[in-house]
Order: structure tokens, then C-alpha cells, then sequence
């Protein structure tokens, strides 16, 4: 078996003739197939030219579904490989041109297809959720004395007119091979959003909150910045604005979906709108 794999067992197996991934579902129930969102971005992103894991096979056996794709020789690339981090920027850059008309249904969100439209729904819902009353402030995710600040921060997402596309959803080095050539892997979290801006999203959070778990550094943020083709000034109010976005609305989701997560997502919450807004006035 191989590391990882929170939603599949995944694992290597070798032949003569063969050198393969096999990932398959734990829970055989789901009732929505985990491997439609792999198998179509994986074959989304080998179009716009990203050296990823050709697809060998697609099926079910005994009632569980099951993915196979080409075993990519290499190293996991090291957080301290700033060319990987380079290599990751003009992964984004490609995925920026992916077009989901094709996708399946499970890449969108709740908000439907038209991408455009889905974003705004998205940005309008946690706008009209800051009232007075928002439970949030109790919960102490921001204070009530800044619930101006961040709406206006929410309000410029509407006029920013963000393209939008694939999101990998997990793209750091640890999803990246380094071999004869960088390679990204492990699409299982990909879904439609804005891009690059939402794997940019993850990445900013990940440097400025200076994560243990996904060290991003200032030169690797730089190499990914610069592979993306996105200036620095320009992406720093938008990833302000995305923060905040995604801190409050990943609270919402576990006040309605997973309760048991609320008191670690909150807490993680208040201390990325926090050191956003103190960004921000700086």
C-alpha cells in the first residue's frame, strides 16, 4: 500500500510488464462514484500539457469502484525545491485553460454549471449571512466590529470578475513527482472554481499562516507566483479577499454538515480572518 489516501486504498503493483497505481473506494456504498472527478481531470489536465498519471483503467469489481493509472517514477519533490515550486506555478497557468464543459456533475458545486453565475451565487450567500444575528460572531470566528471590513472585502469579489475552471485542490509538493520531469498527481480533490486563484488561495494560507503540515516559504511563493505569471501586488488583496471568503463559508459548512469539526474549523478560521485583516490595514 501506498501513504495516504483519506478516501481510497491506494497501491502499487508491479509486473514485467507493468508498473501501476491502483486506487479503490473504502466505502463500496458511496452513492456517487469518487473516481469521476479523478479520471476526467486527470485526463483534463494531460490535454493543456501537465505531466501527470496516464489513465490504464476504469472499472468495479465486487460492487467497488476502482481507478488504475500509470505508476510516475521519482521522489516526492522536497518543500525546499523552489524549481518544483516553479514547475507547480506553470501547472496553474495551464489549468487556468481547461474547459469544464465536458466535466462531470460532481466537479460543481451547489451552485450549478455555469461557472460564472455559481461563483456569485457563492460570494452573494456569504455576504446575505452577515447580519447582526450571524452565528459566527458568537462563535467568535471574527468580531462583530469588522463585520464592515469583511463585507466590503466579499462585496469586491463581485467586481473582480475572477476566470473561472479546474481547481486541483490540493497542488503543493507533496503532490508532485520529481523525476526525468515534475509531475502532479492525486486530482481526487479537484473541483470548479476560480482559477488559479483558488489553489493560490490554499498556497497564500499555507505561507502566511507559516503551516508545519504544508510549509510554503517566501522564495517558494515567489517560484509559484512567478510560474503562474500572477504580479505579486496584484494577487495580494485578492488572496486577502479569497481568505477571508473561504474562512467563513468553511465554517458555515460544518455548522450545517459536520458538527464535530465546528470547534477546529472555527478556530482556524478566526486566525486567518485576523491575520488577514491585520494584513490588510497594515
Amino acid at each position: 500500500m501506498l501513504p495516504g489516501g483519506n478516501e481510497n486504498f491506494v497501491a502499487r503493483v508491479q509486473g514485467e510488464t507493468h508498473d501501476v497505481v491502483v486506487r479503490f473506494a473504502r466505502d463500496p456504498s458511496q452513492m456517487v462514484d469518487p473516481f469521476d472527478i479523478e479520471l476526467w481531470a486527470l485526463e483534463a489536465a494531460a490535454e493543456v500539457g501537465i505531466h501527470t498519471s496516464a489513465v490504464v483503467a476504469r472499472g468495479r469489481a465486487a460492487d467497488t469502484s476502482y481507478l488504475v493509472v500509470e505508476y510516475i517514477a521519482g521522489t516526492t519533490a522536497s518543500p525546499d525545491d523552489l524549481e518544483a515550486w516553479h514547475a507547480i506555478g506553470t501547472s496553474l497557468r495551464a489549468l487556468s485553460t481547461v474547459d469544464t464543459a465536458t466535466a462531470p456533475s460532481t466537479l460543481f458545486s451547489r451552485f450549478g454549471r455555469d461557472l460564472d453565475a455559481a461563483w456569485r451565487a457563492h460570494v452573494s450567500y456569504n455576504l446575505a449571512m452577515l447580519t447582526d444575528e450571524d452565528p459566527l460572531i458568537q462563535l467568535g470566528v471574527y468580531r462583530r466590529s469588522d463585520q464592515e471590513t469583511i463585507r466590503a472585502m466579499l462585496s469586491s469579489q463581485l467586481d473582480r470578475a475572477l476566470p473561472q475552471g479546474l481547481i486541483h485542490g490540493d497542488l503543493s509538493t507533496r503532490n508532485v513527482i520529481a523525476g526525468a520531469r515534475y509531475a502532479v498527481i492525486d486530482w481526487g480533490a479537484a473541483h470548479a472554481g476560480p482559477v488559479p486563484w483558488g489553489d493560490l488561495d490554499v498556497l497564500h494560507r499555507w505561507h502566511v499562516m507559516q503551516s508545519r503540515e504544508s510549509p510554503v516559504s517566501a522564495a517558494a511563493w515567489a517560484e509559484v507566483l512567478r510560474g503562474a505569471g500572477i504580479d505579486p501586488e496584484t494577487a495580494r488583496p485578492v488572496l486577502r479577499e479569497l481568505a477571508v471568503l473561504g474562512a467563513l463559508d468553511v465554517v458555515r459548512w460544518a455548522l450545517e454538515q459536520r458538527p464535530d469539526r465546528l470547534d477546529e474549523l472555527r478556530e482556524s478560521s478566526r486566525r486567518v480572518i485576523d491575520r488577514m485583516l491585520m494584513a490588510r490595514d497594515a
